[in-house]
């Protein structure tokens, strides 16, 4: 009979390569990750691992394990979720993990619903970027990640993981409240001779910056950069440069800029809440759930 520790522990090293990072993610030292892991070796009684400097490729036993491992956990996770679910008792610590405009614009509404329903239910917020959130919520630290995606960004698909999507929201070109442009939807090459500004943080909201305006038909120049949004608007409002921004950034704020829809190219991102793979009974889970799809239809 094969460890579900051990396979889960084989999972996380697919997917952060090495031991250190591994152990690092689970919460262990890396003694602990290395003994089980060779324990694991030998319940199977076949090599998992190629060493490469100090990373560790798996072999293609190790590979087949992995994909078990996910049907293995899933399965464990909707057991649980199953058994818990017979009690209909909305109850405990409900951990999340949320990237700043979801943690401003979703989240605080959802925790005020489920506070109201259910009294007895503790809600624990962290701000993550999606990738740590993802990573978390894959280790067992969170229960729930709210995450994005560019449409211009390939995205990959996790089998650990389900999602559903909240919020489909544009981006939207942030400019000076003085540049002159056309009226109506703007097309992104008109703003090809202007400075831009982006996000610091979000590597992925840089990264379709950079294809939207390739596609329009120029590089743009970057010339700040920031991680908080009150910043970059705040110099767009003092004629420093353009941006682009979702639509979730604009909750609350109050700035002099003009706000315009880009005609060409398309260009949005998806907000979508993640748990893993079997867990979304749980009720806890199921009512944070509920309470944020609630929240997400009040500000489509």
């Amino acid at each position: 009979m094969l460890d579900v520790h051990r396979l889960r522990l084989l999972r996380e090293l697919s997917r952060h390569g090495t031991i250190a990072a591994t152990a690092r993610v689970c919460s262990l030292t890396p003694s602990a990750v290395s003994q089980q892991l060779s324990l694991l070796e030998k319940d199977v009684r076949t090599p998992l691992f190629i060493r490469d400097g100090r990373r560790l490729i798996l072999t293609q036993a190790a590979e087949v394990l992995v994909e078990h491992a996910e049907e293995v956990l899933a399965a464990l996770e909707r057991a649980s979720a199953g058994v818990a679910a017979l009690t209909a008792t909305v109850r405990g610590v409900l951990r999340i993990a949320a990237f700043p405009t979801a943690a401003r614009a979703l989240v605080p509404g959802a925790i005020a619903r489920c506070r109201a329903e259910h009294p007895d239910l503790r809600v624990q917020l962290t701000e993550r970027s999606v990738t740590e959130a993802i990573t978390d919520l894959k280790a067992g630290h969170v229960d729930l990640a709210l995450i994005y995606e560019y449409n211009l960004l390939p995205a990959v698909r996790d089998p650990g993981v389900e999602s559903d999507l909240l919020v489909r929201e544009p981006l939207l070109a942030a400019l000076p409240a003085t540049l002159p442009v056309p009226g109506g939807p703007l097309r992104l090459d008109v703003l090809a001779g202007q400075p831009w500004i982006a996000a610091a943080s979000d590597d992925e909201l840089r990264k379709m910056l950079e294809r939207a305006c390739g596609l329009a038909g120029f590089a743009p120049r970057l010339d700040f950069t920031s991680s908080d949004y009150t910043v970059i608007f705040a110099l767009v409002e003092a004629g420093l440069g353009v941006s682009l921004v979702p639509r979730l950034a604009l909750e609350s704020m109050s700035t002099d800029i003009q706000l315009r829809p880009v005609a060409e190219p398309d260009l949005d991102r998806t907000v979508s809440v993640a748990v893993r793979a079997g867990s979304r009974r749980h009720p806890p889970i199921a009512a944070f759930l509920s309470a944020l799809h609630d929240v997400a239809e009040g500000i489509q």
